[in-house]
């Protein structure tokens, strides 16, 4: 459908904190599976929030440094974001607080080697919910921290472990 793509000059530079310190919830508001959930991102709330902050401004500017080199720069004619008048450390860390988001909500129900040793897991090593007969999770909510960029791979390595477990789980059931 060439005749609907209009062509537009730019560049796009995406700064991204693979492994932040920021640690939300998510909490069950009541006993029906369409109940609303409680969720608070607590985003840059953690004890190494002001570091995922200065790590983001670094990404910033090493971004622009690329940006700001003669083969590139004779093809800029402005940077939208942050954009110009973004420049001092406190600019950006406000615009970072105001603009950052994340978008692939993960770790909420974490894994654990044993409910005794990790008493923040929600999971055992079968993704089974501690205290919930016949509930497993898997999902990008299974992993215990942030396993990098993008989840879409350490997901399906975890769906896979996750349908060998439970494959073998419904053999031993029928045997």
């Amino acid at each position: 459908f060439p005749e609907q793509i209009t062509a537009h000059d730019g560049l796009a530079a995406t700064v991204l904190k693979a492994h932040p310190s920021s640690i939300g919830t998510v909490r069950l508001t009541g006993t029906h599976f369409q109940d609303k959930l409680d969720i608070q991102k607590q985003r840059f709330q953690a004890a190494g929030a002001a570091q995922d902050i200065i790590d983001l401004r670094n990404g910033i500017k090493a971004a622009r440094a690329v940006v700001a080199s003669a083969n590139i720069a004779k093809h800029i004619k402005s940077e939208d974001l942050p954009g110009a008048a973004v420049q001092t450390d406190a600019q950006l860390d406000d615009d970072i607080y105001k603009r950052s988001f994340g978008h692939h909500a993960c770790c909420t129900n974490p894994m654990g080697t044993g409910f005794i040793a990790d008493a923040n897991a929600v999971l055992d090593g079968d993704f089974r919910v501690r205290g919930v007969a016949n509930l497993r999770v898997v999902d990008a909510s299974a992993w215990p921290r942030v396993p990098g960029f993008f989840l879409a791979t350490q997901t399906y390595m975890l769906s896979e472990k996750a349908a060998d477990v439970i494959i073998k789980a419904a053999k031993e059931v029928a045997a």
